[in-house]
């Protein structure tokens, strides 16, 4: 059997060659590696397991420390604030041109001939789909070829997607290269959206983790901002503006984003290494399971299914409704540049919260799954708000609209990066962008399925406000009476 080395992994096997020297997995009695390859539900035994196996690996690290090989090291370097600052704005970029036609949606129906409620959301869908059917490949790329070879490739794909847009504005071809923008944005975005918790784990120690995974999530989020302010350039449906008009200002749309996309994928051509010399963490040098044995692992875990799919459920609709929130918001008297603002601010706290939540994570070691379920409690709270205005129980007035739809879709995505990491420790030695990716991919599927409801013909929308509510509601149960392992936390601060 080959050996594993850092940058390809394991040989795809059922079972990595533990007893390989250049692997730093060592045996304790043949019990250690076999509890993390089969999860076994005694979590007592298993964690002494970890502990056992892996204080070979850590005196392996002071021996390197104190004169040995310097690639052992645990080293933490100051570019990973680059890594993140370059990695957050893609993301950030990505966001933009994946949502940007669903808050000028009106203007898109005015201005362009064919185009309704279902040709807006199909642009967004496209790249979920897209998603779903590529995150498997994509994952094994960046296993063998390594991260930045796959980053440069995806979203540099994306970039060109967002360049087609900028060629014409007449359809049917503005459509159907809109389409095939979305279907880039989808290739890229395993890359990105799934990244976040392996970059954090190859850059960062294990104090900072939770926080930079945050970061990185949140910015996605955060694109959603720029995508809200997009009424201040296109202008809304109106007797005194031409269609003509509003054609051009969505042209210019699409070459300030064609623009930051190409600015940015400069920017990872300069600098964007795979990984950093040495390693932030003991676990951060461990190695992975190959892509085939990792999703067997994922299969078999109970507890991630079940974690899974409770994320799916309970994130993607979420995550989409803020896309297309003018639909829910119009019935209450919010039309475009209004509802510009409710979504502004979504996006907004969406994307701070998550960034407080994932610090206030590390700094409460331990204590993940009681967050994680106060904040999905919090959130079926606000979106059962939003449900009695929505049916006229209570008064509709704005600061209620605001809060209520804010907080919903806020404390939702606050609770991405805790899933995340709960995840990861259940499957753990599994590779981090593989298992966010399935994660993603979850949330995908649901959030997809959300959208095609919107070919459902309903003036109202008032469907949204109660799968929201369900979603949000019923999921929290299922993860009550389940135990979560913290493992790389153990074997990281033990």
């Amino acid at each position: 059997m080959a050996q594993a080395s850092r940058d390809n992994t394991c040989p795809a096997s059922d079972v990595c060659d533990f007893a390989s020297p250049t692997v730093m997995h060592h045996r304790e009695g043949g019990a250690a590696l076999p509890a993390i390859i089969h999860h076994q539900e005694d979590l007592n035994d298993k964690k002494e397991a970890l502990r056992g196996s892996y204080h070979k690996s850590y005196n392996i690290m002071k021996d390197a420390e104190s004169g040995g090989d310097p690639s052992q090291q645990v080293t933490t370097y100051r570019s990973r604030f680059w890594i993140l600052i370059v990695f957050s704005l893609m993301n950030f970029v990505l966001n933009i041109e994946w949502i940007m036609f669903g808050p000028i949606s009106e203007s898109m129906q005015a201005a362009f001939p064919g185009w309704d409620e279902a040709t807006v959301t199909l642009t967004i869908n496209f790249g979920m789909i897209t998603y779903i059917v590529t995150f498997i490949p994509v994952c094994w790329a960046v296993q063998r070829y390594g991260l930045r070879a796959c980053l440069l490739t995806t979203f540099g794909l994306a970039t060109a997607g967002t360049a087609l847009r900028c060629i014409t504005s007449t359809t049917p071809a503005f459509t159907i290269l809109s389409y095939l923008c979305g279907i880039a944005i989808g290739v890229a975005s395993p890359v990105m959206l799934a990244g976040p918790p392996m970059i954090a784990n190859e850059w960062f120690p294990v104090q900072e983790r939770t926080t930079a995974t945050a970061i990185m999530l949140g910015s996605h989020q955060l694109g959603g901002v720029a995508s809200y302010l997009e009424p201040l350039i296109v202008r809304q449906p109106d007797p005194s503006v031409t269609n003509a008009a509003i054609q051009h200002d969505v042209m210019r749309l699409t070459y300030i984003g064609a623009g930051l996309a190409a600015a940015l994928l400069l920017a990872a051509l300069v600098y964007f290494p795979s990984k950093p010399p040495s390693s932030p963490s003991i676990t951060s040098s461990q190695e992975r399971f190959t892509i085939l044995p990792a999703l067997k692992v994922l299969v078999k875990n109970k507890k991630f299914l079940l974690l899974m799919v409770t994320y799916g459920i309970f994130v993607g609709p979420a995550v989409v409704w803020i896309t297309v929130i003018d639909f829910s918001l119009l019935p209450l008297g919010f039309h475009q540049e209004k509802a510009m603002w409710v979504g502004l601010s979504g996006v907004m706290v969406s994307s701070l919260l998550p960034v407080v939540v994932g610090r206030l994570n590390d700094l409460l070691r331990g204590h993940t799954k009681t967050l994680l379920l106060t904040l999905m409690v919090i959130t079926a709270a606000f979106f059962y708000w939003f449900l009695l205005l929505s049916y006229g129980i209570l008064p509709i007035t704005d600061w209620q609209v605001y809060v209520s739809a804010v907080g919903g879709v806020s404390f939702s995505f606050s609770t991405m990066p805790l899933f995340m990491e709960i995840a990861i420790d259940l499957v753990y030695p599994s590779p981090e962008l593989l298992v966010t990716a399935v994660m993603v991919a979850a949330d995908s599927v649901t959030g997809m399925i959300f959208l095609l409801l919107f070919n459902i013909p309903d003036p109202l929308y008032l469907w949204t406000t109660y799968t929201l509510t369900l979603c949000s509601s019923l999921t929290a149960a299922p993860l009550v009476a389940v135990s979560f392992p913290s493992t790389r936390m153990t074997i990281d601060t033990e």
